[in-house]
């Protein structure tokens, strides 16, 4: 599921979700679309918030491949 997607299922702004998490409009923005990467603590409430698990937002999945690993 994508960032945008979930806010949205809620009903949340960009700005709602930005000023819940005690972040900047554009900061959020830019985690939204994968620009920056939130830190753990971020990344935990915005899933808090959205009712989430973080391990399915697809902008945060490991993008390595199997073998890899």
């Amino acid at each position: 599921m994508k960032l945008i997607e979930a806010r949205n299922q809620k009903g949340f702004t960009q700005e709602q979700v930005s000023r819940a998490i005690n972040v900047s409009l554009k900061h959020y923005q830019n985690i939204e679309h994968g620009l920056s990467a939130p830190t753990v603590n971020i990344a935990l409430h915005i899933c808090e918030i959205l009712d989430v698990d973080p391990r399915e937002i697809e902008e945060w999945r490991d993008r390595r491949k199997a073998e890899e690993i």
